[in-house]
């Protein structure tokens, strides 16, 4: 976005564009395995219904919700029931019915979630993954409690329809991997040699699915990397062929000895440990934050001819000299999710194609 563009509020830019070659990318790279779009947390920062849409478009036949309500959301508003929707964070209290009922697939860990499903009295029959706890315990069936819910399963297969086996791993190094992918490729043949059948098998998300072909299996979960959010330790996006979908953008609301006020402050996300830390960008030129208020920050501008109503850049592709996404998590020392996902619901969710 050039930043002699008019605005008055804080703005997110989404380029549903550069996401969808993102998705095209990285199915390439995962393929033969299915990729599953994953958009918790409102599509991580960028808006869930218009991202949730964009992947739909590009073809894929998996979103991953995390849970039951945005799952239900994805569904009245249009996401049609060819497409497999995700959800494994199931508390007590579920509205499991509604879920059968839209068809969302449930992620399950335990006997009681399986048979609150089944009890749940919908006509039809549950979409169900039985998980397996590798090591990360999150979540999931034990090693001692795995033949007991695969057997569970099949016995309720009247009310539940066993579609997936599947776990997180904890991508923390190569040896803890390899080792969570032994234990989920035992468990599965222990289930199939109680007699299930699964039509999927999961267990990668971002990092894991990109760098091992051993960790697809047949569907892998991105999220982060879909919307050009590298790891970080010198990992970039470009590196990865990935493209930032996210430009983040505020107004200048005053200019005075050499100080310039931006309306956007750590109430709408911004870190307060950006001050003395980061920089924005004003017609191309960078600026030290100086301070982060509540819905205002200040920068410095020296010399710089800033107007009130100019456009200040907080993140974007890089591609006109303004800071990364990737950029800012590093000198915060942080990852970039963590930014996106805190950006408040005031900040306009701006897309084009």
């Amino acid at each position: 976005m050039a930043s002699s563009d008019p605005m008055t509020v804080p703005t997110a830019t989404v380029d549903l564009s550069a996401y969808r070659r993102n998705l095209a990318r990285l199915s390439e790279r995962i393929a033969p395995a299915a990729l599953m779009a994953v958009v918790k947390a409102d599509a991580y920062g960028h808006g869930l219904v218009p991202v949730a849409r964009a992947a739909v478009e590009a073809g894929l036949g998996w979103i991953g919700s995390l849970d039951i309500e945005t799952g239900l959301i994805l569904r009245e508003n249009g996401i049609p029931r060819e497409v497999a929707v995700f959800t494994w964070l199931l508390g007590p209290g579920e509205d499991y019915a509604a879920a059968i009922e839209a068809e969302l697939d449930l992620g399950v860990s335990t006997i009681g979630q399986l048979e609150a499903i089944a009890g749940a009295g919908a006509p039809l029959r549950a979409r169900v993954h039985l998980k397996i706890d590798t090591g990360l315990h999150r979540n999931g069936a034990s090693i001692h409690e795995w033949p007991g819910l695969v057997a569970r399963a099949i016995e309720l297969s009247d009310r539940v329809e066993l579609v997936g086996a599947w776990t997180h791993i904890a991508e923390a190094s190569d040896d803890d991997d390899s080792i969570a992918i032994e234990r989920f490729t035992t468990a599965v043949a222990v289930a199939e040699g109680l007699g299930a059948r699964f039509a999927v098998r999961h267990l990668a998300a971002s990092a894991a699915a990109f760098a091992r072909a051993d960790a697809r299996f047949d569907l892998v979960r991105i999220g982060a990397f879909s919307y050009g959010i590298s790891p970080g330790g010198g990992i970039t996006p470009s590196s990865l062929w990935l493209e930032p979908v996210m430009t983040l953008t505020a107004p200048v609301i005053a200019v005075r000895d050499g100080l310039a006020t931006v309306g956007i402050g750590f109430g709408d996300g911004i870190p307060s440990a950006a001050a003395g830390v980061l920089q924005l960008s004003i017609y191309g030129r960078l600026h030290e934050i100086v301070a982060v208020h509540i819905d205002t920050l200040v920068v410095e501008t020296g010399e710089a001819l800033v107007r009130s109503g100019d456009t200040a850049v907080l993140f974007g592709s890089g591609a006109d000299g303004e800071p990364t996404l990737q950029e800012w998590a590093d000198e915060l020392g942080t990852i970039g999710e963590e930014i996106v996902t805190r950006l408040s619901p005031r900040i306009r969710r701006r897309f084009f194609e």
